[in-house]
C-alpha cells in the first residue's frame, strides 16, 4: 500500500492540514501524525485540521487528533478545526470535542 500523506498549507499565521482520507485506520493516523509533527517541529503554534474530506472517523482517528492537541497545548499552541459537517460533526458533538477544539471560520 502506498504511503498516505496529507497536504499542508500555510495561510497567514496558521498552518493547515488538509485531511484527505477517513480517519479510521493506522494508515490515516500515521499520515496525520506525520503532517502534524512536520508543522509542529518547524515551530507552528496554530494548526488547523481541515476535516472536510473526511466522511468517517472512529476512536482511533479521534485518539490521534487528541494526541496532537495535547502536544501543541503543552507548548501554548492551539489546534483548531474547520467547520465540521456530517458524521464527523456528530461524533465531535457527541463526545463534546467541539468544546475542546476552536473552529477556524
Amino acid at each position: 500500500m502506498d504511503r498516505l500523506e496529507f497536504k499542508t498549507v500555510i495561510e497567514d499565521s496558521k498552518a493547515i492540514i488538509l485531511v484527505s482520507a477517513d480517519m479510521d485506520s493506522e494508515h490515516s493516523g500515521e499520515a496525520l501524525n506525520s503532517a502534524f509533527n512536520g508543522l509542529f517541529d518547524r515551530g507552528h503554534k496554530t494548526i488547523v485540521l481541515d476535516l472536510s474530506g473526511v466522511e468517517i472517523i472512529n476512536s482511533y482517528g479521534i485518539g490521534k487528533i487528541l494526541i496532537c492537541q495535547k502536544k501543541i497545548g503543552a507548548e501554548d499552541g492551539v489546534l483548531m478545526v474547520k467547520p465540521l459537517k456530517g458524521f464527523v460533526r456528530e461524533a465531535f458533538e457527541l463526545l463534546k470535542l467541539d468544546t475542546i477544539f476552536p473552529v477556524d471560520e
